[in-house]
């Protein structure tokens, strides 16, 4: 008696047996894993041939029940039967395309079909994948972003969740009014893209309209590195109130002070006759005039009482909090000025800026969004892969515990297969292909001498 095996593939979410129509006139061929002399998993491929009399799997027939549905990577999956007639998987991979074939007389219609495992699919191109706080940022879904890594060509920052209105430069008056920054040539740290480089002895402004929301929350975040310690740069939020005397429109003002080496958090209000400002919280010995690149966000929420509850967080870390009695209202307006004058003096040295981004009530806690700018140092080798995985989508299942693995540093851009395998290399343990389902699986190295 032969051995059994069964194909099947996913056609509207459910598995069609297809074995039937498997020609037996060719041994099944089936590699999986990784080959003598390799330090890499290869992906899974077999070689059936199916039956295509009458077009049954020709995508474009009319006739066949699968019409329009047989896709590029449909999902196939392949199990041997066993003595005691359980089935046991061989390979679970995707069919990249469907190749019709036949002989002269037209009798013998046929698909050499091969299948491949889903490394084949993420490892097509060489692109590096984005830095490490982009993966995050666009990993959480925020209301709206502006990276501003749109290159040296670039002339103004691109907003990318909804294409809504750009960061642009307007230029100041004053005796060193230069007009521009300069597009993609400003670091944060070297595991993050290049962005916008605000200049020494400069003054300018980057803002940009914010579209209205319905929200109960928000959080605005900026990443910035550089500027010597003569800088006084501003952060201006303007919520969208209607700026009256009996309701104020409000604008909350971040001034981080290179000088002083500490950042103030004013809050302004504005009406048809009256306005001021005032000094809502003052971070000390905050450490931003080091050069080294820093995160701050400021974030507030309806207090359902008719006020305004607010955080400012630094690094990750609450610095400050407390309650305004004015009402939550959505972000109309975002503007970052540096090098103005009035507040103390221009950038001693280039500043760079980026990743400004506009959450709803939802955004991820400061503390992630800090890591991510570290390009997550001190990260474990197993929970790199496992978060690498999230990010991209693809599902994983684990053997062994990761949390028993190495630390590694930053995460610098790569491809997403190498990212995976340098962290597979750190650790020793080993990236392959799940044999159950279209998605990867990691052994860790502990698990390797623990079974």
């Amino acid at each position: 008696m032969g051995v059994r095996i069964r194909t099947e593939i996913l056609v509207g979410g459910q598995w069609i047996d297809i074995s039937g129509h498997v020609l037996n006139r060719q041994q099944v061929q089936l590699s999986w894993g990784r080959r003598d002399g390799s330090s890499r998993v290869t992906p899974a491929k077999s070689s059936p041939q199916l039956n295509n009399k009458g077009g049954l799997y020709s995508n474009r027939n009319p006739y066949s029940p699968y019409f329009g549905q047989l896709t590029q990577n449909t999902q196939i999956r392949q199990s041997v039967q066993l003595p005691d007639s359980t089935w046991e998987f061989l390979h679970h991979s995707e069919i990249p395309s469907w190749p019709k074939r036949w002989d002269l007389s037209g009798n013998d219609a046929y698909m050499p079909v091969e299948t491949a495992g889903i490394m084949r699919r993420l490892g097509q191109g060489t692109k590096p994948l984005k830095d490490a706080l982009r993966r995050h940022i666009d990993a959480h879904g925020p209301l709206a972003y502006w990276p501003l890594t749109d290159g040296e060509t670039a002339r103004e920052g691109t907003e990318l969740v909804q294409g809504s209105q750009p960061m642009r430069a307007i230029g100041e008056t004053g005796a060193f009014y230069q007009g521009q920054p300069n597009w993609g040539k400003g670091t944060l740290a070297p595991w993050l893209d290049p962005v916008v480089e605000l200049p020494d002895e400069t003054i300018g402004r980057l803002t940009a309209y914010v579209p209205p929301r319905t929200i109960t929350g928000w959080s605005v975040d900026h990443v910035f590195a550089g500027g010597g310690t003569g800088f006084a740069n501003t952060f201006e939020i303007l919520d969208n109130g209607p700026r009256t005397d009996a309701n104020n429109q409000v604008e909350w003002i971040i001034n981080p002070d290179g000088n002083a080496n500490d950042i103030d958090l004013f809050v302004a209000f504005y009406g048809d006759t009256i306005s001021g400002s005032t000094l809502a919280a003052s971070v000390a010995n905050a450490g931003i005039n080091d050069q080294s690149v820093h995160h701050i966000r400021l974030a507030t929420a309806d207090n359902g009482a008719g006020g305004t509850d607010w955080w400012f967080y630094l690094d990750g870390v609450q610095k400050a909090s407390g309650t305004r009695p004015t009402p939550f209202r959505p972000v109309q307006r975002l503007t970052y000025r540096w090098g103005t004058v009035g507040l103390g003096g221009l950038v001693t040295e280039a500043m760079g800026l980026g990743h400004i981004t506009y959450w709803g009530a939802d955004a991820p806690p400061a503390i992630d969004t800090w890591r991510a700018v570290q390009g997550h140092a001190r990260e474990l080798a197993g929970r790199r892969i496992e978060r690498l995985c999230a990010e991209q989508g693809v599902p994983l299942v684990v053997n062994g515990d990761l949390d028993i693995t190495p630390a590694m540093g930053p995460q610098k851009p790569a491809a997403f297969l190498d990212l995976l395998q340098s962290a597979a290399d750190v650790d020793g343990g080993a990236v392959y292909e799940s044999r159950d389902a279209v998605g990867l699986a990691y052994r860790t190295r502990a698990s390797k001498y623990n079974q």
